[in-house]
């Protein structure tokens, strides 16, 4: 805002005689604001030489007003008109039939504007200044606020858009009274020369009221006639009156089709053009700046684009044109204006105000900022994490720096050399996993999981990783309790006052070192170190949205992390979108609809994951680490006292502890609808979720050595301890005085003895640093070219078990049993290699690219023996535990590769190597077939269904009955891909574009009183 001297205005000159004023009130019915309206023109100090009364309602109900304001001083005449005539046809029909001369003024004053006494003095003397001013206009100050200004003139760009110019309710303080010349005024209080309103045939309806008057103007320009404002005279004006801003969407499109209707017919291809452009650039980047109502009503500007009303408009309004378009070019806006204020709106709407000099100035006496956060709770809590993290770990095998370098195995970890990309088809390849592969379901977190592992594989030193997907977990593991500090802090400030700091920095660390989160990390449960780090922050967000300074933003962004959560984690999604659907129920009407984006979009993220669970609900009950292998042991007793049992699990008394400061939190006094009742609730129902879940049974029949399968308690030991964590914080926050100081210390002490046990009786010795067992000739086989696999066995006391390991990874950690149909059509090879019942076993092998068998040394020698005459294969040197051999390749001794392969080109009895690039035999090759060559791949039959092979193009067909894939190759040279088909590839898209929407407007931007109002 620019601050000008209000000038002092000189006494205006009295008016000259010559030429009739006449002050046409516009009115329907006898309104409220008519009677004020004729005293404030009985009280003018330059009076009009006529006052008449058009009125436009069905009875002529001002009839008995106007003749009560009429005296024999001030005569005022009433007009009858036809019902509900909008004011500016009523000023054009009764302007063309009334007794006027053309030198005569009119004062056009619809009812809701009063004058100030010097109103029209000025006005006639702005007019007076020029014999070729046609239509003058005042300056419109708020009625209600006559310091504030409403409009001074109608300023618009050469295109048709509107600008704000002044805003509305900026202060008067004179910085626009030398405003002359603009480029239309607004009907309310113009004083019009009644033959430049003849000339101009009045106003164009088809453009409204805002849209007419600059068409008027625009149109008065082009005929000669000067259209000034005079901001020294005043008028008061109500809300709908004097209007000079556009609004809303139909006068935002009137103005650009009045500014296609008085453009030259030769610019009018461009000027829509620029129309076009303009809107979709402008309401996109209000999308930028998240102001979707904005960005809607600037994309609906192209709706201006209407031939058939604008060759109307230039119809019905043409002629009388004295002057080019050019000679009128300084009254409008010019485009740079318009980028310039663009700019600082989003600078403002983006950053925060900066502070004052002074502002937040500490006393030079007290403690430095460096003081100050080496004292932080915060960070003191994430310190004592760090220590309680390296004192459990210390029986974990290996090193801290190793388990960062090569990944950690052992508890439900499956740990592979898995990278960004195998984990990516992992998750949405249709024939995917290690082995021989399957087409069942894959937990959405293995596509979470593959872009950290991305971003880690780009760092310096990357390439010297044994498994970067592993390296990822292995650093989680030793990070999740610090961050899952960090945010249990950070959340709690939600249910805080800002002196709470010692007692969120004591929450946090609670949170961190009880319950389940030892043995989430002591068991490699993959899934509760996620939810660890996000549950504190999601269900602080439902909180957030449930009070009336939730955002859009927080709806979001807590819809965001839900369904992260939700991928790691589905049983907490559930418990997620149960308590979003409760604020829906209770909460007031904002409150609801923020609540429902995350119960909806939460789940929805996840995309075709949906589909798998209600092909199979047990998806649902657990997640990747989230299930119990074998019966649950512990006692209900325990379970209600936080103690899930297992590795990493601290003792009872800790979590009894934790308990009693959770319900002692609950004797605080509180509202039925509170967030202490919500924690209540969330408490309750978790304990009831930890008693039941080892009575679910989640393998439906599958064949499972451990025995049966259940969803692991500690997943609903994580809310349960929150919600007594969070009852215990709303405990202390109610105290006062020297019982809350007590309070503060007493829960302090329940963190120390919780941080204290996880060290001292640590995570055990289930994890261990993992290290392939393959020897280096068989990992490198596996990722290049030959893309061939190892099979490892290990005599059990049932019988020998094996595993296939391949370039492919799946799961990073167990879940439900998983389907082995496909790698069982390897078992009577494997037992007839074993025991030397089968003479063509290696050939066999070496079909489906086998191309190394370890053995377990426990075997024995007999076995050994065995495998080192059987034909085709030949012993390496023993690793990890077992001894290794080499199986041959197929095919003839001139023309063979060097070991089997995934894909083959079979011409005859010769097989020669196709390169397979990616995952199960993708790849693009060229090959030179002869007629009846094969192209074979190592994989089940049922892996046509979800592959395309095609030549040149053209798809091929799989032979049909084959042991394996097998496709007839055309003859001659030709371009080969092999591709795995992504499983419902649209819908992938859609997740894809959803999921970046939803993280962009999830992102805080701008100040938060920017986003609360938008």
């Amino acid at each position: 805002m620019t601050l000008t001297t209000a000038p002092v205005l000189p006494p205006a000159p009295a008016p000259s005689a010559r030429q009739a004023v006449r002050a046409v009130v516009l009115t329907s019915g006898a309104q409220p604001g008519l009677r004020a309206l004729l005293d404030a023109l009985a009280a003018s100090t330059t009076r009009p030489d006529h006052v008449v009364v058009l009125d436009s309602s069905a009875d002529g109900g001002a009839a008995d007003l106007v003749a009560a304001a009429t005296s024999r001083t001030f005569s005022v005449d009433h007009v009858a008109l036809e019902s509900r005539m909008p004011d500016r046809v009523t000023v054009t029909r009764w302007v063309a039939s009334a007794d006027l001369t053309d030198d005569d003024l009119v004062w056009l004053l619809p009812v809701g504007c009063v004058p100030e006494p010097e109103t029209l003095t000025r006005l006639l003397a702005a007019h007076r200044r020029s014999p070729s001013v046609g239509l003058v206009g005042p300056k419109h100050v708020d009625a209600s606020a006559p310091g504030t200004l409403r409009s001074v003139g109608i300023t618009t760009t050469r295109s048709g858009r509107i600008v704000e110019d002044p805003p509305l309710g900026e202060p008067d303080q004179g910085q626009y009274d030398l405003r002359r010349d603009v480029i239309a005024v607004p009907l309310a209080g113009m004083l019009a020369t009644v033959g430049a309103l003849r000339s101009l045939r009045g106003w164009e309806r088809s453009f409204g009221d805002l849209g007419g008057d600059l068409d008027l103007g625009w149109r008065a320009h082009l005929a000669g006639h000067r259209v000034v404002v005079a901001p020294d005279a005043r008028m008061r004006s109500v809300a709908a009156l004097g209007l000079a801003t556009a609004t809303d969407g139909v006068r935002r499109r009137a103005a650009r089709r009045v500014a296609l209707g008085r453009a030259p017919w030769w610019q009018l291809p461009f000027l829509a053009l620029w129309v076009l452009l303009s809107s979709v650039a402008a309401g996109t980047g209000l999308l930028l700046l998240k102001r979707p109502r904005a960005a809607v009503a600037a994309f609906s500007d192209a709706g201006a684009l209407d031939p058939f009303r604008v060759a109307a408009s230039r119809v019905r309004t043409r002629g009388g044109r004295e002057l080019h378009h050019r000679d009128i070019d300084t009254l409008f806006v010019p485009a740079s204006t318009i980028v310039r204020r663009s700019l600082d709106r989003a600078h403002e709407a983006v950053v925060a105000p900066s502070r004052l000099p002074d502002e937040g100035v500490r006393d030079p006496e007290a403690s430095s900022g460096l003081g100050r956060l080496l004292v932080h709770p915060a960070l003191l809590a994430v310190l004592a994490t760090l220590a309680v993290v390296a004192a459990a770990g210390r029986d974990i095998g290996g090193g801290l720096l190793s388990r960062f370098g090569s990944g950690v195995t052992g508890g439900e970890l499956v740990t592979t050399r898995a990278s960004a990309s195998t984990l990516w088809h992992a998750a949405f390849d249709g024939w995917h996993g290690t082995g021989l592969g399957g087409d069942g379901p894959a937990s959405p977190s293995l596509a979470l999981l593959a872009v950290p592992t991305w971003i880690l594989e780009q760092l310096p030193g990357a390439g010297d990783l044994t498994s970067s997907a592993g390296a990822l977990v292995g650093a989680l593991l030793v990070l999740a309790l610090p961050l899952a500090a960090v945010s249990a802090y950070v959340s709690s400030r939600v249910i805080t006052s800002s002196r709470s700091r010692a007692v969120r920095g004591v929450a946090a660390l609670i949170w961190a070192t009880t319950g389940a989160a030892g043995a989430s990390v002591a068991q490699g449960r993959l899934g509760a170190l996620v939810a660890l780090i996000l549950l504190p922050a999601v269900l602080a967000g439902v909180v957030m949205l449930a009070r009336p300074t939730g955002t859009a933003t927080g709806a979001f962004a807590t819809s965001l992390g839900a369904a992260v959560l939700g991928a790691f984690a589905p049983p907490l999604l559930a418990l997620v979108v149960l308590a979003c659907l409760v604020v829906a129920v209770v909460g007031d009407k904002g409150a609801r609809a923020r609540a429902l984006v995350p119960a909806v979009l939460g789940p929805l993220l996840l995309g075709p994951w949906l589909v798998d669970v209600v092909d199979d609900w047990a998806l649902a009950a657990t997640g990747p680490g989230l299930s119990q292998w074998g019966p649950t042991t512990t006692e209900p007793l325990a379970l209600a006292l936080l103690h899930p049992g297992g590795a990493g699990s601290t003792p009872w008394w800790v979590g009894a502890a934790v308990v009693a400061a959770g319900l002692a939190g609950l004797a605080a006094p509180r509202r039925v609808r509170s967030v202490a009742t919500g924690a209540a609730l969330l408490g309750l129902v978790s304990l009831v979720a930890v008693l039941a879940s080892p009575r679910l049974d989640l393998a439906s029949g599958a064949v499972v050595t451990e025995g049966v399968v259940t969803p692991w308690v500690g997943t609903f030991v994580l809310p349960l301890t929150l919600a007594l964590i969070a009852s215990a914080l709303l405990g202390v926050e109610a105290l006062r005085g020297r019982v809350r100081g007590v309070a503060v210390l007493a829960l302090g002490l329940v963190g120390l003895v919780g941080a204290g046990a996880l060290g001292w009786f640590g995570f055990g010795t289930v994890l261990s640093t993992w290290s392939d067992p393959r020897p280096a000739v068989a990992v490198e086989q596996a990722g290049n070219d030959l893309a061939n696999r190892t099979v490892f066995v290990d005599p059990g006391p049932s019988g020998a078990a094996y595993r296939i390991v391949g370039r492919e990874s799946g799961a990073l950690a167990r879940a439900l049993p998983q389907s082995v149909a496909n790698d069982a059509a390897l078992a009577d090879d494997v037992s007839g290699l074993l025991d030397g019942t089968r003479t063509d076993a290696g050939a066999r092998l070496a079909q489906q690219a086998v191309g190394f068998v370890a053995v377990a040394t426990s075997a024995g020698d007999d076995v050994s023996r065995r495998l080192d005459s059987a034909r085709g294969l030949s012993r390496l040197a023993s690793r990890s535990g077992y001894d290794v051999w080499r199986v041959g390749a197929l095919g003839s001794a001139t023309n063979r590769p060097v070991a089997p392969t995934r894909l083959a080109h079979v011409s005859g009895k010769s097989h020669a190597l196709v390169a397979t690039l990616g995952e199960h035999g993708a790849t693009e090759a060229t090959v030179t077939a002869r007629e009846g060559d094969l192209l074979t791949v190592a994989e089940p039959p049922q892996w046509a269904r979800h592959a395309e092979v095609t030549v040149d193009g053209t798809e091929l067909t799989a032979v049909p009955d084959a042991e394996r894939p097998t496709y007839a190759l055309p003859a001659g040279t030709h371009d080969l891909v092999v591709d795995v088909v992504t499983e419902y590839p649209w819908w992938r898209v859609l997740q894809g574009l959803a999921l970046l929407t939803v993280a962009f407007l999830a992102i805080p931007f701008g100040t938060r009183a920017f986003r609360s109002n938008r």
